[in-house]
């Protein structure tokens, strides 16, 4: 499955498909990751939803990058993390 991006810069950059990581079958047992992005609340959101998704899906939270700011990206070295130690991760917002 591939998405077409639109890209607001107005640079017409080389096209190129997108390709999704299949989706689990089961939610149960799987290992989260967590990025908090210093949004106010943020960090609360992730924690509560970490806590819930362990306990309806017996789910392990493996760790919870906090990113620099809102506008910053992932680290290097918390995305090597979660490769090795994650099925997936969720991206926290706050406000």
């Amino acid at each position: 499955m591939s998405t077409e991006l639109f890209d607001p810069t107005g640079a017409a950059p080389a096209k190129e498909d997108i390709t999704f990581v299949p989706r689990p079958n089961k939610l149960e047992g799987l290992r989260v990751g967590l990025v908090e992005n210093t949004k106010f609340n943020s960090n609360v959101i992730l924690q509560k939803l970490g806590e819930r998704l362990e306990k309806q899906y017996g789910m392990s939270v493996v760790g919870m990058d906090v990113k620099q700011s809102p506008a910053h990206g992932v680290s290097e070295t918390a995305i090597k993390e979660f490769k090795t130690k994650a099925d997936f991760v969720i991206a926290g917002v706050g406000d």
